[in-house]
């Protein structure tokens, strides 16, 4: 009786051993496969440039937040400091996937909200 159990609990072990060698080749083959032409990238982010020239200052730099909006609210990206002029030229590393930002500027006199797309990985504002 204690053969006849054991050469069953082997079978059945063999069974799901094999079971288990078919399936991960397949989903290793088939996970490798992608469309013809296709070129997947690893890169999540990217670097922006950025040329914000604000026409009201009060002499003295405004400090721009950066946001991205999702379906959570906003997240600070980065911070950055206009010269006395109101001018801020730089570059920002973005996540690729974004099509906007939400800046906040904010000054003495000032606190304005706008929505600046991401043209061609650069983003451009002048009042």
């Amino acid at each position: 009786m204690y053969n006849r159990q054991s050469f069953r609990t082997s079978l059945v072990c063999s069974i799901l051993t094999a079971l288990a060698l078919v399936a991960g080749s397949y989903s290793a083959a088939a996970s490798a496969t992608s469309a013809p032409g296709a070129e997947f990238r690893y890169d999540t982010s990217h670097t922006t440039a950025v040329d914000i020239a604000l026409a009201a200052t009060d002499g003295g730099p405004a400090l721009l937040s950066f946001y991205s909006e999702g379906t959570n609210g906003l997240r600070l990206l980065e911070n950055a400091f206009t010269d006395a002029q109101g001018s801020y030229v730089g570059e920002m590393h973005l996540p690729a996937h974004l099509k906007q930002v939400v800046v906040v500027v904010r000054t003495a006199e000032r606190q304005d909200t706008l929505t600046l797309l991401i043209n061609n990985q650069s983003i451009a504002y002048a009042e």
